[in-house]
């Protein structure tokens, strides 16, 4: 879902008007005793609307259970659109939440466990929203957690982004270096796959089944919390706070590799966890001790204090990574082929001889970055931010497709072109670097973004007072996002190697197999073959 639209004023929805594709399940379809003992049978609507399973040979009734579709299940149906999407998952919601909250207290018996996760774009947005340093939002929502909402353990998405950071890399890395013809597209964002999957299915090929920060913190954080509390993995409840809702559609994606619980029981956006405090004034991030709480020990020993006790890295967890404000993959890319190629041959690569160069696209939202190994480019990233640029890309990796020559003709565009083109044969030296654009289609990879503007910029982020324009308020959330401390994987000595072995151990410690913990799938989304058929009746 783009950052242009919400949750809050979504008004594409349609009655349905196409049979849902969803097949029944052989496990509950009728045994052959029930179909001998009423024979050929029909389906009618009661007065009230209800389903009836009525016999044709003795017109005997039965009422029949509404058919129940799932989350997964959405991800199946190319049907469903944005509104039906938000329809679908009411269990990602505050009022959920708080419901599973209620059930765990009340019943003696319950041995669940709740336990939160948050992403580096939230905390800048509610940064900016309650005018406050990142640090202070960060020790405000360790006391939310933990001393009100009563959740064992709470922590930043750090681990599990720089993991994804990682894995992205060498996944690219090893690619590059047996053949593959770039580029390869992240996966990252749930909104950007859901539009390949259902409508470019070509491109597919070209994703990569690397996992974000959301699955990957979520599958440790469940299984070092049941270790480390001495429950079961399915009694861990993980919240995780995002800035896209489309990362409930993400959490609720089938695993390749079954036998663990989902990783993420339920997501909220920044702005949803303030319509949580809003509605339930019992929970406030800035209580009447919220002085004491800000001078209340050091921001390292808060984050201590709240993380599992075998959580990794729990200095940095939280830390902040160079590069985009949607994680910096396409920056952390380079520089890691940077450090390969001077392990590898380092008689001929040194670290004075590289540069990183970027270069510009059409628009802010598009533009590439090369590194340069004295005059030649070596390896090449691009950043891709919003439907209009990615729609651009896709056409032009469209087999068949040869380059921007194969979309549509635009004159206008054409004779800019050939002015340019003029000017440049006439005065050379006045032409220098008009050719230079950047184009993501050649490039060896390319982070890719629903939202303009990126993962900072959600549409689940914290919308600004009537009285702030949105540029001035998006500044001012990057800022604050930019404020986070780095601990860049690729500058600090041996931790790439440090996180790959704790990762390893961490998959033999507790039988999680590394595709399980680090990858995922996905598959082309078969549109319904049967145009014409109506849902009569039909209850969403």
């Amino acid at each position: 879902m783009s950052a242009i639209l919400s949750a809050d004023d979504l008004n594409d929805f349609i009655s349905p008007g196409v049979a849902c594709i969803k097949p029944l399940v052989p496990d509950v379809l009728p045994q052959n005793s029930e179909l001998n003992e009423h024979g050929e049978v029909e389906i009618q609507l009661d007065s009230l609307g209800n389903p009836l399973e009525i016999s044709k040979i003795d017109g005997k009734q039965k009422t029949l259970s509404p058919a129940q579709i799932s989350l997964s299940d959405c991800l199946a149906c190319s049907g469903c659109i944005t509104s039906a999407e938000e329809i679908l998952v009411a269990q990602h919601s505050h009022d959920e939440l708080i419901r599973a909250l209620t059930d765990s207290r009340e019943n003696p018996d319950s041995t669940k466990v709740f336990v939160a996760s948050v992403s580096h774009q939230s905390r800048a947005s509610i940064a900016t929203a309650f005018d406050l340093s990142v640090e202070s939002v960060d020790k405000l929502l360790i006391n939310l957690f933990v001393h009100q909402m009563g959740f064992a353990y709470v922590v930043g998405t750090a681990v599990g982004r720089k993991l994804s950071l990682i894995q992205e890399a060498q996944n690219i890395i090893h690619k590059k270096e047996t053949g593959f013809q770039g580029p390869l597209l992240s996966s990252i964002c749930p909104g950007w796959v859901l539009y390949a999957e259902k409508t470019h299915p070509y491109v597919l090929p070209r994703v990569s089944t690397v996992k974000s920060p959301q699955q990957i913190t979520g599958c440790i954080l469940k299984s070092l919390t049941a270790h480390d509390l001495g429950v079961r993995r399915e009694d861990v409840y993980h919240l995780s706070i995002m800035p896209c809702f489309d990362k409930k559609l993400e959490s609720a994606r089938p695993e390749q590799v079954e036998g663990l619980s989902p990783d993420v029981d339920c997501v909220l956006t920044a702005k949803e966890l303030v319509g949580l405090l809003e509605q339930y004034p019992q929970f406030q991030l800035m209580p009447p001790n919220t002085k004491a709480i800000l001078h209340a020990g050091g921001i390292r020993e808060a984050y201590a204090k709240c993380a599992p006790p075998s959580w990794p890295l729990v200095e940095n967890s939280w830390s902040n990574d160079s590069g985009s404000a949607s994680g910096g993959y396409g920056y952390n890319y380079l520089q890691m082929y940077q450090k390969h190629l001077m392990l590898k041959d380092p008689a001929v690569y040194s670290s004075d001889s590289f540069t990183m160069q970027t270069v510009g696209g059409r628009n802010s939202d598009i533009y590439e970055l090369r590194l340069m190994h004295n005059s030649t480019v070596v390896a090449s990233s691009a950043i891709v931010n919003g439907f209009r640029n990615i729609q651009n890309l896709v056409r032009k990796l469209k087999p068949g497709a040869k380059g921007p020559a194969a979309t549509k003709s635009n004159p206008l565009v054409a004779r800019r072109r050939a002015r340019m083109a003029q000017k440049k044969d006439a005065d050379p030296a006045s032409a220098a670097g008009t050719d230079e654009s950047a184009d993501a289609s050649k490039c060896d990879y390319v982070e890719i973004m629903a939202c303009p503007n990126g993962c900072i910029n959600g549409g689940g982020q914290i919308n600004p007072p009537p009285e702030t324009g949105e540029k001035e308020w998006l500044q001012s959330a990057l800022q604050n996002y930019n404020s986070i401390p780095l601990h860049d994987i690729n500058h600090q000595d041996n931790l790439i190697q440090e996180l790959l072995q704790w990762s390893e151990s961490f998959c033999t410690e507790f039988g999680v197999p590394q595709q399980r913990l680090l990858t995922t799938h996905f598959n082309e989304v078969e549109k319904p073959t049967d145009q014409g058929s109506i849902l009569l009746g039909a209850k969403w």
